[in-house]
């Protein structure tokens, strides 16, 4: 500042002595310059007036510039310390705001790590703590002055410090960020279990002063894991495991078969079915079936070595996975397994005998995909059965033919019910002594392409494929609309006879359905005769004896039909509600020849006649039949002798006779 006074007077003083040696030499030389141009006073006097204005002037033009330039530069300096007084006070002011939003984020950075549910720490070089939210003084159980400053000795247990100091030296060698599980145990002496990512701490100069860590406690995720993992297992069993048996389930073998298909391989698919095995559990209970499929299981773990697949697919039917290919081995193997059934199982001091019928696929000849092989070995095993069952089949393309031939009937009877293939025939029921119609039955035929098919031939298709009710139900409701449509013409004669099938029986809507019908179509019970089989009553006495009672409730009249076919009727005939036996036509063929037969029709005639129940014989043809059960006091016949089904147009005119 002083240096800056000093220079500013020596400037002063130079520019005074320059104007006044300027001033001197002016006056000295004008004086002389005008004392040469005149001598004239008048004149000196005037031009003596003319060079003082003139240095007045030149010096107020110089004091201008001097004074303007002088002013200019204190402008400029007071412009100067202007802008950096505003610039201090600027800067001033950042520092103020850049400090309070330091303080500001200081804040959000501590709150949000202190936030944190994870233990989030920082170290120096030292291994000592500069750096430890509030979670991990949580779960250390200490406070943040017995920890900042001090290392893991202060914390953690002897194995675990040389552990974390192993790791720590690690991530500082590598310079990477590392992530995994460990198990720490506590101070409090818990055993848990944390993830933990460690890195580095870098300074601008990407120098490293320290490393960082994050720590979550999972012990309680991994507890959760654990339990997935075992409720998994546990959920994978039950699905995949029969639980009656223990083997594998359909789902499962069907999982091997898919994989197997995969692979390329030869091997073979078996499945076995028990025969008769609804019969075991109809008569003992599913909980002795139960034990016998369990014995079942047994024999085929003893046949099959480990190698094989063996699995409960449902109900009585087992399937194994075998990885032959060769016919001849595997023939071994079946006679093998199917000779264990020859002798009876022990079920509950209980000696059961109980056959199977397998059939066999290879693969890839007979089929390649999971669907096709459970499709071809399904169709060999029925095979079997058709052989007389307790044997097994292998599959060839002959079964495929007639499994396709099946099928395209099965589909052609279903599109024969929607294109009204179908209609009913009646066959006349005539009194024995005076020949009258005193009924007619109602027969189911089907043309298609103008060709008769024959009854026997789609009644068990029908049967089979569970198209019966359907069809049944079409035969109920024409033979009802017949019933009414004769009535209001006065030709109905006795009633109309309808077959009911088994299944049809059972079915859970069947009473439901006839109610239905009975009003749609305007007919009466007391016009319908429902004739049921022999055998549909022995597959469950109890249940279809109370069925028939709803149906005679309902005014039906009820038959039996084929009777004496079965082997057990005879136990049930006292207490079945039915009001006509129909004697099959096995028993009247050639009866003049049939010394037996003569003498089992005239059983049944006699029992008929003792329980108050009206007889019929089906198929007559020949006078000799006709005569020996005239002779012998039946009550109706029906057949060829009389009569052969009809359609209606014929029969209306037979009965309008």
């Amino acid at each position: 500042m002083q240096s800056t006074n000093s220079q500013s007077y020596k400037s002063a003083f130079f520019i005074s002595l320059i104007y006044f040696i300027l001033g001197v030499l002016w006056i000295i030389l004008s004086d002389y310059t005008v004392a040469l141009i005149s001598s004239d006073e008048s004149k000196i006097t005037l031009l003596q007036l003319y060079k003082g204005w003139f240095f007045i002037f030149v010096t107020t033009v110089i004091l201008f510039f001097l004074i303007n330039r002088y002013f200019h530069s204190m402008q400029l300096q007071y412009n100067k310390n202007l802008e950096q007084i505003q610039k201090y006070q600027l800067s001033k002011e950042n520092l103020k705001i850049s400090q309070s939003e330091l303080s500001k984020y200081e804040k959000l950075l501590t709150t949000i790590i202190n936030s944190s549910p994870d233990a989030i720490f920082a170290k120096d070089l030292d291994g000592k703590y500069i750096l430890f939210n509030d979670t991990a003084l949580k779960m250390a159980n200490m406070a943040s002055d017995e920890v900042l400053g001090k290392s893991d000795k202060m914390i953690f247990t002897p194995e675990d410090r040389l552990k974390l100091k192993e790791d720590d030296k690690a991530v500082i060698d590598s310079g990477q960020t590392i992530t995994r599980e460990e198990d720490i145990l506590t101070n409090e002496g818990a055993k848990k279990t944390f993830l933990i990512t460690k890195g580095v701490l870098l300074d601008r100069t990407d120098t490293i002063f320290g490393l960082f860590g994050i720590a979550r406690d999972i012990t309680e995720q991994k507890e959760h894991e654990r339990f997935l993992l075992e409720s998994k297992d546990k959920f994978y069993n039950l699905s995949h495991l029969d639980t009656v048996t223990n083997l594998p389930n359909r789902l499962h073998i069907s999982e091997v078969l898919v994989e197997k298909c995969s692979q390329k391989v030869p091997f073979s698919l078996i499945i076995l079915d028990l025969d008769e095995f609804k019969i075991v559990n109809d008569s003992y209970g599913h909980r002795f079936g139960d034990k016998l499929l369990c014995e079942v299981s047994k024999v085929l773990v003893e046949v099959f070595d480990a190698t094989a697949f063996l699995a409960r697919m449902g109900g009585d039917e087992f399937g194994i996975i075998v990885n032959l290919s060769d016919k001849k081995e595997i023939d071994a193997l079946m006679q093998k397994l199917h000779s264990k059934f020859t002798s009876p199982f022990k079920i509950e001091m209980v000696d059961v005998y109980i056959t199977a019928s397998s059939g066999i696929c290879i693969y890839p000849d007979d089929a390649r995909s999971m669907e096709e092989m459970y499709q071809a070995a399904d169709t060999a095993m029925n095979n079997a059965k058709k052989l007389g069952k307790n044997s097994f089949s292998f599959y060839n393309a002959e079964l495929k033919k007639e499994a396709v031939v099946y099928t395209q009937m099965v589909t052609n009877l279903k599109q024969a019910i929607q294109k009204s293939e179908l209609e009913l025939y009646f066959q006349p029921q005539n009194d024995v002594k005076t020949g009258k119609i005193v009924g007619v039955e109602a027969l189911l035929r089907w043309k298609s392409e103008g060709k008769m098919i024959p009854p026997d031939v789609f009644i068990p298709l029908a049967e089979k494929s569970a198209l019966i009710v359907e069809i049944g139900d079409f035969v109920l409701k024409s033979g009802f609309e017949t019933a009414k449509r004769w009535h209001e013409l006065g030709v109905l004669k006795g009633r109309i006879a309808i077959n009911v099938s088994a299944r049809q029986l059972i079915h859970l809507d069947f009473i439901k359905t006839l109610k239905a019908m009975l009003k749609e179509s305007g007919c009466e019970a007391s016009w319908i005769e429902l004739e049921i089989t022999e055998s549909s009553v022995l597959e469950n006495p109890q249940l279809v004896i109370n069925l028939l009672e709803q149906l005679r409730a309902l005014g039906f009249y009820i038959s039996m039909d084929d009777f004496g076919t079965g082997y057990s009727s005879l136990s049930y005939l006292k207490n079945l509600p039915i009001d006509k036996l129909k004697i099959d036509r096995s028993f009247i063929m050639n009866i003049r020849e049939q010394p037996k037969n003569q003498t089992i029709v005239k059983t049944i005639i006699f029992l008929a006649k003792e329980l108050g129940i009206h007889i019929l014989a089906e198929g007559v043809e020949t006078e000799e039949e006709h005569s020996f059960l005239l002779e012998n006091k039946i009550d109706s016949i029906q057949g060829y002798y009389y009569a052969k089904p009809m359609p209606l147009y014929d029969i209306e005119r037979l009965l309008q006779a």
